[in-house]
């Protein structure tokens, strides 16, 4: 069981450069994210939350596996990988939001740490919001800031499902 308190979430700066404000947002998310399954056991993050099959431990891989792929896959071009990423079911769409019945908290936990770990790398070393992706998703290159962007809209996404799903499995409400 992991507990994460929400007054530790990071803070995104009111005033700062974009780059900055933008790993903000992102870290803000993920904190949320991990605030949500909080003090859950394996089982609870497993909890299916009918009629979908989203969990919140499908959400934390989820998440793990989206920010690598657009990270370092698509804009970084893919030299360094995760520990989980040996786990990736290719030719299985959604394997990450269905694959975490059997995975402790701390792994899943660990799983989104390790993933913003190279984000951050990667982000910081980057010569400028406008550098272009290594790989072209939509037949072009994305620019780093599009890419951290999405990431905040992912993110944003699936945390009105988090909110959904642990209010049904304990009541738990709260922003």
């Amino acid at each position: 069981m992991t507990i994460f308190d929400p007054t530790d979430r990071a803070q995104t700066p009111l005033v700062a450069d974009e780059k900055t404000m933008l790993l903000g947002m992102l870290a803000f998310q993920r904190d949320t994210l991990r605030w949500k399954c909080s003090g859950l056991i394996a089982e609870q993050l497993a909890f299916e939350h009918v009629p979908s099959a989203l969990s919140l431990g499908g959400l934390l891989k989820h998440l793990a596996v989206v920010e690598f792929s657009w990270v370092q896959m698509t804009f970084a071009g893919g030299d360094d990988s995760p520990a989980w990423e040996t786990q990736r079911q290719e030719g299985w769409d959604g394997w990450s939001l269905r694959t975490t019945a059997g995975e402790t908290p701390q792994v899943l936990f660990d799983s989104l740490t390790e993933t913003q770990r190279l984000t951050e790398r990667i982000v910081g070393g980057a010569p400028s919001l406008e550098a272009l992706s290594h790989e072209m998703p939509y037949g072009e290159p994305c620019s780093l800031r599009w890419v951290l962007l999405h990431l905040v809209q992912e993110h944003g996404r699936h945390l009105g499902h988090a909110d959904l799903i642990r209010e049904a499995i304990d009541g738990t409400v709260g922003i």
